[in-house]
């Protein structure tokens, strides 16, 4: 029984890939059961030295794509998925540079592939596409980007479209490009997001029509897939979304931690106090501590000036409260008042998106600091923490067939049951950022230095 809530979790794709950032359309669930033991010495298939980058691994075809850099170059890397030997290695150059928080990479977009191709997106580049054999297919560069602490939006392959969502401090965009051309079919204009969106979208086909599901700055948009229309969308979300999505069956599930507490982004009239010229707003050469921090990305239209207009937008959006919900959107148009199916506060991850897994919807936080919650009713069925593993989260967590993994930054993973009890927690002795792929009887883990894959010792 639990295989098959499972298979009808990952929808149509086959098992035997994990397509995309968590998997197929990035639900970070697999039919499969690799090792609940393993370590740098324990179930080792083998290991690759990869090249700098915090990229997820993909796994299409028996191979495994990771992404990476150095200097000017950005590469896209092959390994063969059952011996970890490197197939082939691809680069582009860097065309622009951009502001990230040191935490983020520039290879930090995880690649997206099928059968027939293999997508990369570099947020110093843009766009390019390979041939599962290293053959450079079309490649579509990208302008410059804006955001607070650095672009991490991995692309969506579904079809025959690549999609893409880029929330970012001006001209934020969503669009559609040809798989097998480069060629962009649409693109739409999207609010701005003054603090960052750092989210990767969904697909969703159970509502009116099948939508691209982007988490934005305070709204949860369903776009056609097909024109890029606005189909419906749902309001209220906190800002600053760090996490993506999952779908699970006819919901969508998303955290989003609060960008900030009251007493860090003070009322408008408090930081008018440093209005020294009198113009009832707030210069650049005024602005001191979180206003100057903040200031291009609250200068919407950029006259230089911060207003109460202005200030005042960004402050609710940053102070909205943090949860994890579930939505069940039904029609076209504003969905708010119908598709907030539950709400739940507590054990909110910042940057790891949620699971949804045998019934069940599974979060973690900075801290080790895990939630279950029932999918159906939000209701709490444990709170916990992940025992030797309470340093901060940037992995997302992932399920097999009976376990679920969790890779804290320290790299340390804890495997537990679907219960919540824990069955292993392993120290991995090299930082973690990357989410860890499921295939088959195969766990793979890209840590700071290394590639693993693990299995079973016959």
């Amino acid at each position: 029984m639990l295989r098959l809530v499972l298979l009808l979790g990952l929808g149509a794709l086959a098992a035997a890939d994990w397509p995309r950032f968590r998997g197929a359309n990035g639900a970070g669930v697999a039919v499969g059961n690799p090792p609940a033991e393993f370590g740098p010495a324990k179930n080792v298939a083998w290991k690759a030295s990869p090249p700098q980058g915090k990229s997820s691994p993909v796994v299409v075809g028996g191979r495994v794509i990771l992404t990476g850099h150095s200097g000017e170059a950005c590469f896209t890397v092959s390994y063969d998925a059952a011996t970890g030997k490197e197939q082939w290695r691809r680069e582009v150059k860097r065309r622009n540079a951009q502001k990230r928080h040191k935490l983020n990479d520039v290879a930090a977009p995880t690649a997206a592939a099928d059968a027939k191709r293999i997508v990369v997106f570099f947020t110093e580049f843009g766009l390019a596409a390979y041939s599962h054999d290293g053959k450079e297919l079309w490649t579509l560069p990208l302008d410059a980007m804006s955001s607070m602490q650095g672009v991490a939006a991995s692309p969506v392959l579904h079809g025959d479209s690549v999609y893409l969502a880029i929330d970012q401090a001006r001209e934020s965009f969503v669009m559609a490009v040809d798989a097998a051309k480069g060629e962009v079919r649409w693109r739409k204009a999207r609010p701005d997001a003054p603090g960052g969106v750092y989210s990767s979208p969904v697909i969703f086909e159970r509502g009116a029509e099948p939508v691209l599901g982007v988490l934005g700055d305070i709204e949860f948009t369903g776009y056609s897939l097909r024109t890029g229309e606005r189909v419906w969308w749902v309001t209220g979300m906190p800002s600053q979304a760090k996490t993506s999505p999952a779908v699970n069956g006819d919901r969508i599930v998303l955290s989003v931690n609060a960008m900030a507490e009251a007493s860090q982004i003070p009322a408008f009239d408090t930081v008018l106090a440093a209005d020294a010229n009198g113009n009832k707003a707030l210069d650049l050469d005024e602005a001191k501590g979180v206003p100057r921090a903040v200031f291009p990305t609250v200068d919407r239209n950029r006259d230089g000036r911060i207003d109460t207009k202005e200030w005042t937008e960004f402050r609710e959006q940053a102070l909205q409260p943090p949860a994890t919900m579930s939505l069940r959107p039904r029609g076209r148009g504003d969905l708010t008042k119908t598709a907030v199916e539950w709400r739940a506060q507590r054990a909110v991850p910042n940057v790891p998106s949620p699971l949804a897994a045998a019934g069940a919807i599974y979060t973690v936080r900075n801290g080790g600091v895990a939630g279950i919650y029932d999918a159906a009713s939000g209701e709490a069925r444990k709170e916990f923490r992940l025992t030797g593993a309470l340093g901060d989260y940037y992995a997302s967590p992932v399920a097999s067939s009976k376990h679920v993994y969790f890779a804290s930054m320290e790299g340390k993973i804890t495997v537990i049951d679907f219960a919540g009890e824990i069955v292993s927690s392993i120290p991995m002795e090299e930082e973690i950022f990357a989410s860890p792929a499921i295939v088959g009887d195969a766990l793979f883990v890209r840590t700071q230095q290394s590639l693993y894959c693990f299995r079973k010792a016959d």
